[in-house]
C-alpha cells in the first residue's frame, strides 16, 4: 500500500521538472530562433568569399593560362567545398585553403587561397580535368 503524502511530493516534483524544463526550452528557442550550425568548411568558405579578392603574379599567370576568370573564381568561392586534404591550415605566414567547384562552363577547378586576414589572395588556380600542364609561371 502506497503512502498518500509520498506520491502527492513525487507528483509536484514532476511537475515541477516538467515546467522547468518547458521553460528551458521556451528560453533555448527564443534566444537562438533562427541561428543555424554551420559546418566548419562551409563556414571557412563563407568567411574566404566576404572577404577582399586579390591575386598573385603567381595565381594571375595560372588562371590566364588554364583560362580561368574572376568571375569563375567568385563563383567557386560561392558554390564549391574546402578540400581539407588538399589545404595546409597551419602554413606559414597564412592558412592556405584549396577550393574546389565547377564552373558555368564546366571546368572542375582546384582555387589554392591564401587566408590573409582580412584578405583573401589566391595563389593558384588548378584545372583537375586537364592533365596537360603547360604553364610556365613562376
Amino acid at each position: 500500500m502506497a503512502i498518500p503524502g509520498k506520491n502527492a511530493d513525487l507528483i509536484r516534483r514532476f511537475k515541477l521538472y516538467g515546467f522547468g524544463l518547458l521553460l528551458g526550452i521556451l528560453i533555448v528557442s527564443v534566444v537562438y530562433k533562427g541561428k543555424g550550425c554551420q559546418m566548419p568548411g562551409s563556414a571557412k568558405l563563407e568567411e574566404l568569399s566576404w572577404q577582399k579578392l586579390e591575386y598573385t603574379k603567381h595565381g594571375e599567370c595560372r588562371m590566364l593560362c588554364r583560362g580561368i576568370t574572376e568571375a569563375e573564381i567568385k563563383q567557386v568561392l560561392k558554390s564549391g567545398k574546402v578540400n581539407y586534404d588538399k589545404s595546409d591550415v597551419h602554413d606559414k605566414p597564412f592558412p592556405t585553403y584549396a577550393v574546389e567547384g565547377v564552373t558555368a562552363d564546366g571546368q572542375n577547378v582546384r582555387i589554392v587561397i591564401a587566408d590573409c586576414d582580412t584578405i583573401s589572395k589566391v595563389v593558384t588556380a588548378i584545372d583537375l580535368k586537364s592533365d596537360n600542364d603547360a604553364c610556365d609561371c613562376k
